[in-house]
């Protein structure tokens, strides 16, 4: 399996896009080109401030503004893809060629939208670190008003593709890849994204698939399929808060859901309409992510800090994104045939688990669902919306649950962006925290310990006793995991004590006169 198997999911988009992205061109370039004139010089102003420069730089002159240099970026974008545009209409342009072409202009499009915003995060050190140290660094040279306008113009492309072509057909994803999502080893999302660039398209319609959703929602397959399509090319290229965390976090919310209402003693405790709500939720809950904290956003007065009164600001905009391009995409995915619950029902619950993924709600969703359970001798009488918002949280941070290797990698991409955080800091000419500074931080075994002991385990706790003995696996992933790190943690303090007791450190100085 290559790239080439997949490419069939988006090939319908291809000639659409080339009938009306002048349109769609046009209007990016219009809105690029009608930045009011004081807004940019306020701008650079602030760009052009001591705290902008590194330490050690020379004066602010030396260097051009970044909010100067990204306008011009954009306005140059706007007239390549006109020109673009002009070119792939030429009689003489074979469709390969222009296939590649698309692509290229894909790839720019994101590596615009990726330079407009500073590649920052946030996670969690030992103990109370990791639940409440989220550091913000300065203020940010651009807000994500970008963003905002480039997810505008996208979700027009699908508008006008939508309406003109209703009769045509969509391509489901590729059939050569073979998910077993019933699985807890059958989804391996970075092959995934090896094998065709689209694991949350993949993961999601074969849920869709398997579970018959066409069958629940009043959207048919290809609405869903346009929905998830445009939903997945909305998430950024960042390190971690990716098309693969989607995907791994869809996937690992069925999972906990099919696994939990398959047993015995959950008979008609859920129906396929909360299944409906929590894979939506899963799917979206990182969308458009900018790779920034809300601890970071809310200090440097972000324009959706503002907007969201500072509260779970991330969280609200993933939600706000999704169901604008849900809209926009014109598939009302909670819509379904059953007479309860409503979609607006439905709509409230996707939110406020949404709403749940937020690290500063951790300690208040834990001990609603331990305490739900414990008093609660029959697992029926659990509320359910406790039980949903406390699966997608897990399902968040589930990756220590996965087959050693897996984890390894998710753990080296986070690191990645604690790292790419302190190094901004740093340029800005302030000190990190301590697990964003590559030259201070824990080691990678030491901090994922922390994790594991004070954030994954008291979380997986109360599902573990919920999911009864199909947890096993899991949970046996989760002990290895820890035990590898544990491993590590050791030999690095054996070197290091090692080190420490070396004579060529313990024989003092001389100087010869």
């Amino acid at each position: 399996m290559g790239n080439a198997s997949c490419q069939g999911v988006l090939t319908h988009f291809v000639e659409a896009e080339r009938v009306d992205h002048d349109e769609a061109a046009d209007g990016a370039r219009e809105e690029v080109l009608q930045i009011p004139e004081e807004t940019c010089r306020d701008r650079v102003e602030k760009a052009s401030t001591g705290s902008t420069n590194p330490k050690g730089s020379d004066t602010d002159s030396d260097k051009e503004p970044l909010e100067l240099l990204l306008r011009d970026l954009e306005q140059t974008y706007a007239l390549t893809m006109s020109r673009y545009q002009n070119t792939v209409h030429h009689p003489q342009a074979d469709a390969k060629t222009v296939h590649k072409a698309d692509e290229l202009m894909r790839r720019l499009q994101q590596t615009l939208r990726r330079a407009a915003l500073t590649k920052n995060n946030s996670w969690h050190g030992e103990a109370d670190l990791f639940l409440n140290m989220h550091t913000g660094g300065e203020k940010r040279f651009k807000s994500l008003q970008e963003v905002v306008r480039q997810v505008q113009v996208e979700t027009r492309i699908i508008r006008r593709w939508r309406k003109r072509n209703k009769s045509m057909p969509l391509q489901l994803p590729n059939r050569d890849i073979e998910l077993d999502v019933d699985s807890w080893d059958g989804v391996n999302v970075f092959r995934i994204d090896d094998d065709c660039k689209q694991p949350l398209t993949q993961v999601f319609m074969s849920i869709w698939a398997t579970r018959h959703l066409d069958l629940l929602s009043k959207s048919p397959e290809d609405s869903a399929l346009k929905f998830i399509l445009a939903l997945e090319a909305s998430y950024l290229e960042n390190p971690y808060h990716d098309r693969k965390h989607a995907a791994d976090v869809t996937h690992t919310a069925y999972y906990f859901w099919t696994h939990l209402a398959s047993q015995t003693h959950m008979r008609d405790y859920y129906t396929e309409a909360d299944l409906l709500a929590i894979i939506v939720a899963a799917a979206i809950h990182d969308v458009a992510h900018p790779g920034v904290s809300n601890e970071f956003m809310v200090k440097t007065q972000d324009t959706l800090a503002l907007q969201y009164n500072d509260r779970s600001v991330l969280e609200h905009y993933h939600a706000a994104t999704a169901f604008s391009i849900m809209k926009e995409v014109g598939a009302n995915l909670l819509d379904h045939k059953l007479v309860n619950p409503p979609a607006e029902s439905l709509k409230a619950r996707v939110v406020d688990m949404v709403l749940a993924t937020d690290m500063a709600h951790h300690k208040r969703v834990v001990d609603d669902t331990t305490a739900e359970i414990r008093g609660r001798p029959n697992m029926q009488d659990v509320d359910k919306l406790v039980l949903e918002k406390h699966m997608l949280h897990m399902a968040d941070i589930a990756h220590p649950l996965r087959p050693p290797a897996q984890h390894q990698k998710w753990s080296d991409l986070i690191r990645q962006e604690f790292f790419a955080q302190g190094d901004m800091e740093k340029s800005l000419g302030h000190q990190p925290g301590p697990l964003f500074d590559r030259e201070k931080s824990p080691s990678l075994a030491k901090s994922q310990v922390g994790f594991l002991n004070f954030v994954v385990i008291p979380t997986w706790k109360p599902l573990y006793q919920a999911l009864g003995s199909v947890a096993k696996t899991l949970d046996k992933y989760l002990q290895a995991n820890l035990e590898d790190w544990k491993e590590a943690a050791k030999k690095e303090d054996a070197g290091a004590q090692k080190l420490l007791a070396s004579p060529c450190r313990s024989r003092r100085s001389t100087t010869e006169f």
